[in-house]
Order: C-alpha cells, then structure tokens, then sequence
C-alpha cells in the first residue's frame, strides 16, 4: 500500500486550524480510507481507545466533528501517527472527501444525532458503528443502531442487547473483534491468591439520566474514604481513575472523588500504569472492568439497591460472571480485600472470559488485523453475503493458512 505520506512539494501535516481552507490537493495527497467521526468535539478518553488500532492498521483515517473541535490532547496523540489526519473543517471536506478514490465511509464512536445527518448525506459510503469500550450498559444497544452497515461488538451475545425489533440486521451486520486492548496492558493472571498492596478504583459516570446512573460513587466512595487511613497505614495504596465525565449532572460526584484524593488516595495519570500497578480493581458497568480483563486480575463491582432500580443481580452475574459483586450496605471493606488475598475462586471464570471476550487476542497485532479484517467486512453489506459471514468466513479461512504453513 502506498505510504500515506506522498511525493510533493507540501506537508499536509502543516494544515491547522489557522490555515487556509481545505483543498482537494491536502485530501487528495492523504487519500483516507476511513473518517471517524465524533459529535461536537473529539474526545480523547474515546479516542485513546482506537489509537493503538489505527497506529496498526493498514488503512489511512481521517478524524472529523461536527464541530470542528480538537482538544490539545487529541492533537498531541494524532500529529505524529503517519497514517491519521485531522479534518480541521469538516463542512468544507466533505466534498473533497466524496472524490477521493479509495475512501469507503465512517466510523462512528457514539450514537449521537448528527451521525443521521452524515449518514443521510453520504448514502453511497459504508457506515460502521465502534463504540468505545465493550459494558453492559442500556446505552450500548440503541435503537438507532439499523441504520449502520456493521456494528463491531466485543462479542455475538452482546446482539442480543439490542431492541428485537433490529436484531436481525444488526447481527447480520455485527463483526466481534473483542474487547479493546489497552496499548502496553500486560496479562498477569493470579496464579495462586497474594497479598493486596494496591487498588485501582475506577467508578464510571452518572450518565444523562438517573435511570442510566451506573455509578457507585455515592455509595462507595464515602465508604473508601472512611476505610483509607487504615488502608494506608497497612502499607495498601489507593489509586482513583475517574470517568471523566463525572460530575457533569451531578457535581456532588465530583466532590466526593476529589474528597477521596484529599484524604490520600493517589490520583490516576496513565492508564496501562494504573492496570500494571494495581492488584485489584475496583469498578462499576462500564467499559473499563472489560479493558482490564486483559490482565486477569481480580475486579470487583460495588452494588447497591439504585444500582438495581437499573439492572439485577441476575443480570450482572450473566454479564459478568468474573467478577465479585460487593454489596455496599454493611461492607466490610477491609475484610474483603483481605479474604481476596487468601482466596480466589473466580481465577478460572477471568481466564475463560478473558480468552471469549479478547477474541483469542494476545497481543494488539493480532486484534489490530482482526480490525482490519471487520472493516473491509462491512463492504458485504451491499451484496447478498453479510457482513458477519464474510468476517467470521475469512477470519477463518486465515485461521486455516496460518496453521497450514506452520506445520
């Protein structure tokens, strides 16, 4: 495949927010295959999660909003990955982005209203819906999700989250890719129970609405505060790794989270570090009990009687079955973590649901080709084959001519 960087006399690496705008020389000379496209503002929490796919694909991507906003940190990932460009105006390319040759469609990270204006006006282009980040929340199998031509999920079962009245079509569409590798995550599976010197607290948000409130914070985090003076004076060190949305509805949540960082507990800087250092992880429905998966490690989810308004523990036990479910009413926080260290019965449950829900993946190579592979799927759209046929067909047929030229 060409290199993304062509011959010419212009770098279009140098187009910024103070330049002219977009020609068909900047677009044409970087012919993106793809476009990932966000509502508003890129986020970089969002972002981050794909980066380690798109540094290893073999395709060119471009990234859009449809309000033109890049924060500085988003900036900072993308200007050095060689095959990624930011569309500082997304209005003014999308005419250039119709005549470039080898462009294909966009990449939608999450269902927000202007994805139906970008998909009505690029009727012709494949529509693929990622996500970001594999949990079983209610707001991870929308209604609207009919109107893409593939969907990536994590896993198969994850279809059946979605409204029955689009099932079929999403699951025609849907392509498991497994559960985002964190770049520099490393597997460290408890071979036997050890002692707990660090715990990784990572509460989620308090969503748009109270009836999507998945966050354990009001609960939990008062009770970590309490329990922190003992907990560090036992040597254990207390990292707390936000949602960066909380407080958004509600800023008591915030406060409490800055309130548990005064009392000592260490604020979370990078998130493979966080996974490498922490022996435990404390978390709620969201993406990240997923992400951390990958290091087998013991997690364990705080719940509470408006943690079940939403959900059950039925429910969480089907969508989690490798996790501890902590009951926050008369937590005995101390003497969990310390029964934990001693026994570890849910061990076997990690590794099983660590093997299904990464696809098989071992490394980020691996997941980044198998990415790759649902991408170029999502074309079977248009012909009498689906998408997840072709993906699942060609994924094996690999499989097959791996293990062929092995022997």
């Amino acid at each position: 495949m060409r290199s993304p960087r062509a011959s010419g006399t212009s770098d279009w690496r140098s187009v910024t927010s103070e330049s002219p705008p977009f020609s068909a020389h900047v677009i044409g000379e970087f012919r993106p295959n793809w476009c990932l496209f966000w509502s508003g503002s890129v986020r970089r929490s969002q972002l981050e999660i794909w980066l380690p796919y798109l540094r290893r694909s073999r395709y060119r991507y471009a990234i859009a909003a449809s309000g033109d906003l890049f924060p500085a940190g988003v900036r900072a990932r993308v200007e050095k990955l060689p095959n990624v460009l930011l569309l500082q105006s997304f209005e003014e390319a999308k005419p250039w982005l119709r005549q470039t040759k080898g462009f294909r469609g966009f990449l939608y990270i999450s269902s927000k209203p202007p994805n139906f204006s970008v998909v009505t006006r690029f009727g012709g282009y494949l529509h693929v819906w990622l996500g970001h980040g594999e949990s079983g929340k209610a707001s991870s199998a929308f209604r609207s999700a009919s109107m893409y031509d593939s969907v990536l999920v994590a896993h198969y079962d994850a279809v059946q989250r979605f409204p029955r009245a689009i099932r079929r079509w999403v699951g025609g569409g849907a392509c498991a890719i497994g559960v985002p590798i964190v770049e520099g995550a490393v597997s460290d599976p408890w071979p036997v129970p050890r002692q707990i010197r660090t715990i990784l607290y990572a509460p989620t948000w308090e969503g748009y609405r109270d009836n999507v409130d998945y966050s354990s914070v009001p609960e939990f985090a008062p009770l970590l505060t309490e329990a922190l003076p003992r907990l560090l004076a036992d040597g254990v060190k207390v990292i707390v790794r936000p949602h960066r949305g909380i407080g958004n509805r509600r800023p008591e949540y915030l406060a409490m989270i800055e309130g548990l960082i005064a009392a000592g507990a260490t604020e979370s800087r990078v998130k493979k570090a966080d996974f490498a250092e922490a022996d435990v992880m404390i978390s709620d429905v969201s993406g990240v009990v997923g992400e951390f998966l990958f290091t087998q490690k013991p997690v364990a989810m705080p719940t509470s009687t408006r943690l079940f308004a939403i959900t059950s523990n039925a429910e969480l036990a089907r969508e989690y079955p490798w996790v501890y479910r902590w009951p926050v009413g008369g937590l005995d926080l101390a003497g969990q973590l310390a029964g934990l260290a001693s026994a570890d019965p849910l061990r076997g449950a990690r590794e099983v649901a660590a093997d299904r829900l990464f696809g098989g993946h071992r490394s980020l190579e691996a997941a980044a080709a198998t990415f790759d592979l649902a991408l170029d799927s999502a074309r079977f759209r248009r012909s009498r084959l689906s998408p997840r046929l072709a993906f699942e067909t060609r994924r094996r047929l690999s499989f097959l001519r791996n293990r062929f030229y092995q022997r």
